[in-house]
């Protein structure tokens, strides 16, 4: 199976795509997974909040930034800045990405924490059911940690 939990810091995965979860209102959490994302990547966060007052992020939907290394793929998980995740919306991009990464030149996926403590219990199955059978590795980050390599290996 292609997929492994693990912890550790995202921006250290040797993923050529990081998925991260975001909201369709472009406003920004401010924990600090997302701060240091935010500093390493300004212009991905800019561009994402302009597609967001144009209207073209909606629950469910995708935003792939190519300008980076890795590349980013917003996941809009969120109708609004506040609130619950989305389950509806999370199985959507799940779903969204498992059948057309051929189309997003998807080699190998890492997808940094979505929702809380408490969401996380219902969201780690829908990662199972889309990726069991990927025909490329996904690096589920469960837990954030500041600086700390997760073994990626399979």
């Amino acid at each position: 199976m292609p997929l492994k939990f693990v912890s550790g810091d995202p921006l250290l995965t040797q993923c050529n795509v990081l998925a991260l979860a975001h909201n369709a209102r472009g406003q920004t959490e401010m924990n600090t997974f997302t701060q240091h994302l935010m500093r390493k990547f300004p212009p991905a966060f800019s561009n994402y909040v302009q597609s967001c007052r144009k209207g073209k992020q909606n629950g469910g939907n995708l935003y792939l930034w190519t300008e980076s290394k890795p590349r980013l793929l917003f996941l809009t998980v969120r109708d609004s800045g506040a609130g619950a995740t989305r389950l509806r919306h999370v199985q959507k991009c799940l779903m969204t990405i498992a059948r057309d990464y051929r189309l997003l030149s998807i080699k190998s996926l890492a997808i940094a924490p979505i929702g809380d403590n408490l969401e996380r219990p219902e969201i780690k199955p829908l990662y199972e059911k889309w990726f069991a059978h990927a025909k490329y590795n996904v690096i589920v980050y469960e837990n954030y940690e500041l600086g700390t390599a997760a073994d990626e290996a399979f």
